[in-house]
């Protein structure tokens, strides 16, 4: 009783220090406010939304470099960094509009027609944002950190160029004072051209967004962790800059985004982030922290010690009940022989009983007198033990009855042998009666001299095939 008391302290010690209470880790324990640098790379779709009936936006996918500056006090802190954001949009752009000019050779007043299909134009944009934000973090146990910043960030596009990709536009001139329209015209300004035109982008400015990163850290170390996350952004004022001019406004392309015909455009992105995260910790809390690993280091130690003792007990009280279980099962193994033993004991007295019955039965048959052939049998007083024994048998066996089947020799005709064979069973019946056996416990038939089990030739044979045989009935027969 002493060593499992024992046993379970230790148990208990041990969850404690190993289980849901008070881990013991190799993580940098809360020092006061701490300072991150992280370096991360991220990617997934970079793009702009962008309202027009001028054309139908397709998404992009761009990637993005940032490095951050963290301060945390203990879970709520903040951070500053800057990203560089590649950002990818297409327009498909199936649309026509009319300009009014007046003809440099004649001084006529025309109407410029200009017809865009299919005509697909690709942005491309690099720029460089300063995120500024509110984060929070929450140690899940000692290698995993949960983190989410939530904040705004200042876009500032640095390269912007725009590409065509596919189709044509085409220009016509119609001139209301000769009701002429010309066409491909290529020394008068109207003409056709196909795709393969770039150009810087005009028409972006500056932008806010809103953005938000949730994601988990993994230590690696004591002054690095792994940092993998999710990332979002949606860009809360208009970046577009419009010329107030058409796309091709008579003399030049000019690109989709520097048109009047595209005057609301947002960045959006969102994807995967991956990164590393650096412990700026000073020489002073650096040593403080040492001494805390130590003391867990001297304190897992102990729990360790505290762990064996505590398993070695239990090793003992498993040897111990493997040993009770052994002498029980030999205490059983014991009960159950004797039992067998026992068992079998019954089942040859009660075998030994049967057979005395059967005999008793047997030499009830053969010592009845019959005073003549086809007679009524009478019984001798010599075999009054045998009816006491039928009677003993019959009751401790409630489930035996006896069947008495009279017989006769040929001398007698057919039908009368079988009244005489009822007659010598009824016979038997009621001397076992008079010996306390119950009526209902017996069966009388009759075969009469259809079974003979000798010939009725002679003497001999007649006298045995006159005879009432006794059998015992049951479950056990």
């Amino acid at each position: 009783m002493k060593k499992l008391i024992t046993y379970t302290i230790l148990t208990c010690l041990t969850t404690l220090s190993f289980g849901n209470g008070f881990p013991l880790s190799d993580s940098i324990p809360y020092l006061g406010t701490r300072y991150y640098l992280s370096l991360n790379l991220g990617g997934g779709m970079h793009t702009h939304l962008i309202e027009s009936d001028a054309g139908q936006a397709k998404e992009g996918y761009g990637g993005l470099l940032e490095l951050k500056y963290q301060i945390i006090p203990k879970h709520w802190g903040f951070g500053i960094g800057m990203q560089l954001c590649s950002y990818r949009s297409s327009i498909l752009i199936n649309y026509g509009y009319a300009q009014t000019f007046t003809h440099n050779d004649n001084n006529l007043e025309y109407q410029l027609n200009t017809e865009f299909s299919n005509w697909e134009e690709r942005q491309d944009i690099l720029a460089i944002e300063i995120p500024l934000s509110l984060q929070y973090e929450n140690a899940l146990n000692s290698k995993w950190k949960f983190l989410m910043d939530l904040g705004v960030t200042l876009s500032i596009p640095v390269i912007n160029e725009y590409s065509t990709q596919n189709g044509y536009y085409s220009t016509s001139g119609w001139f209301e004072s000769t009701n002429v329209e010309y066409e491909d015209l290529q020394n008068h300004g109207f003409h056709t051209d196909q795709y393969g035109q770039s150009g810087e982008i005009c028409g972006i400015a500056k932008s806010l967004g809103a953005f938000a990163d949730v994601g988990f850290n993994r230590s690696m170390g004591q002054k690095c962790t792994l940092y993998m996350g999710l990332y979002a952004q949606y860009g809360i004022t208009n970046s577009a800059n419009p010329l107030h001019k058409n796309i091709y406004d008579g003399e030049e392309y000019i690109g989709a985004f520097g048109s009047e015909q595209f005057t609301d455009i947002h960045l959006l992105k969102g994807g995967m982030k991956i990164g590393f995260r650096f412990d700026l910790r000073d020489k002073k809390r650096e040593k403080e922290a040492e001494q805390i690993m130590e003391k867990r280091r001297e304190e897992r130690e102990r729990q360790k010690e505290i762990a064996a003792t505590a398993e070695k007990l239990k090793r003992e009280r498993i040897l111990q009940e493997q040993r009770e279980r052994l002498r029980k099962k030999e205490e059983d193994d014991e009960q159950m022989e004797k039992d067998r033993e026992r068992i079998e004991a019954f089942h040859k007295a009660a075998l030994k009983e049967k057979k005395e019955a059967i005999f008793a039965l047997k030499r009830i048959a053969d010592e009845a007198i019959y005073a003549y052939p086809n007679s009524i049998p009478t019984f001798p007083e010599e075999i009054e033990r045998s009816f006491d024994i039928v009677y003993t048998y019959l009751a401790k066996n409630a489930d035996v009855s006896i069947l008495i089947v009279g017989h006769t020799d040929n001398t007698i005709k057919e039908d009368k042998s079988f009244t005489i064979g009822q007659k010598r069973a009824e016979a038997f019946k009621q001397a076992l009666i008079r010996k306390g056996i119950p009526e209902e416990r017996m069966e009388c038939v009759s075969k009469g001299l259809t079974q003979p089990v000798a010939s009725n030739n002679t003497k001999g044979g007649r006298e045995l095939n006159n005879r009432t045989e006794l059998k015992l009935k049951g479950s056990e027969e």
